[in-house]
């Protein structure tokens, strides 16, 4: 009949035991790519969120040329007045408008 030896048991006082080193190395390589996967994951949160930022931003810089152009040419309706004046055109008074009523 044989000996039985519990297995699992031996190994794990072989490790506890004769390899500290060894586990601490193992425990330091997982905390290491632990935190490497984190940082990454954070990295790529920040990227999206510049990336989103930029687009934002860029938006913003069309809307501020949109408003300057309308700006542009609502300034021009004065232009337009002045050279109605030298034609000798003059805005029409509330005494000259006619309301027709049906």
């Amino acid at each position: 009949m044989s000996k039985r030896y519990p297995l699992h048991q031996i190994i794990l006082d072989d490790l506890t035991s004769y390899n500290k080193v060894a586990i601490m190395l193992l425990v330091a390589i997982v905390a290491s790519a632990i935190a490497t996967i984190w940082i990454t994951h954070q990295t790529r949160l920040v990227t999206a969120e510049q990336n989103k930022l930029i687009q934002k931003n860029q938006k913003l810089e069309n809307q501020y040329i949109h408003l300057q152009l309308e700006e542009n040419s609502l300034s021009q309706k004065s232009r337009v007045e002045a050279v109605a004046e030298k034609f000798g055109l003059q805005p029409i008074q509330k005494t000259q408008e006619v309301i027709l009523v049906e």
